[in-house]
């Protein structure tokens, strides 16, 4: 029997991410497996077509190179920067690192653009001196993209910190769509009602 759900994420050990995405993706095999989505996707939409079934994307950092941006759930890790007290030495190794060009280098140190900042990590791991270090880390969650005759980006819903607020979130809506869905309305449909 086929699962219910599917879940794409990014490539084991890349070195660009910002957050580790394997126990998430663990969690959520075994708890949408839990649920038992074939039967119930079966018993409410029958037959059951593809936009029917839940698709999970988890991609470790913003570059999102498992597509969360166009998946019913996108889940990308973050971790924001953090200037710490040590001396930096103005190697600007972190500023030529930010393909956003979100960091700068003055006379009193490093200044970052956190409107321009996506929080993946890479000016945190070029630092060679710790001036620049990991600060709050966790999942940005979006909602609703799809590809087809009708493409459309996932919404930006918010950000958590822990792997149990992304699984919530990702099994609490899943089961309202399951609960509250029309006949044959495909889950990005329903997200948007």
């Amino acid at each position: 029997m086929k699962p219910g759900f599917q879940i794409e994420n990014c490539r084991l050990d890349c070195p660009k991410t910002a957050r580790n995405w394997q126990t998430l993706f663990d969690e959520l095999t075994r708890d949408l497996t839990t649920l038992n989505l074939s039967q119930k996707l079966d018993d409410k939409f029958s037959p059951v077509l593809h936009h029917h079934i839940p698709k999970i994307s988890l991609a470790g950092c913003p570059n999102g190179c498992s597509l969360p941006n166009i998946r019913d759930f996108g889940i990308s890790g973050y971790v924001t920067p953090q200037i710490t007290d040590v001396q930096c030495t103005g190697c600007n190794e972190c500023v030529r690192s930010c393909a956003e060009k979100a960091i700068s280098w003055s006379e009193s140190g490093i200044v970052i653009d956190n409107s321009r900042c996506l929080s993946c990590g890479n000016c945190q791991r070029v630092c060679p001196s710790g001036t620049l270090i990991a600060g709050e880390s966790g999942w940005t969650l979006r909602l609703g993209g799809r590809v087809g005759r009708h493409p459309q980006f996932a919404k930006y819903v918010g950000n958590v910190q822990t792997d149990e607020e992304a699984l919530k979130w990702v099994t609490d809506t899943i089961l309202s769509y399951i609960e509250k869905g029309k006949p044959q309305e495909r889950l990005t449909h329903f997200l948007e009602r």
